[in-house]
């Protein structure tokens, strides 16, 4: 056997070798990005949730705000009418 057989062997071996690697090393990124995938999907589906209720609660509390808001204005300016009456 002469140097350049066992080189050729030697390469040949260290080429199957990381070829078997890479394909070992796609199949877990595969995994790995089907995994990523699930994730973002469900972040997706938290975040529209939560908006939903952002929503709902913004469109339950508008009508309370602006009753808080006439009450408060009745409430002060009958307090000054009543002061000045008082007078």
């Amino acid at each position: 056997m002469t140097a350049a057989e066992v080189l050729v062997i030697f390469l040949s071996v260290a080429l199957a070798v990381f070829l078997a690697l890479a394909i070992i090393l796609v199949a877990y990124l595969i995994v790995i990005a089907k995994k990523i995938n699930t994730v973002a999907d469900s972040a997706k589906r938290t975040v529209e949730q939560v908006e939903n209720v952002a929503t709902m609660a913004g469109k339950a509390f508008a009508p309370a705000m602006v009753s808080n808001f006439i009450i408060d204005t009745i409430t002060k300016f009958t307090k000054g009418r009543n002061k000045k009456e008082d007078k």
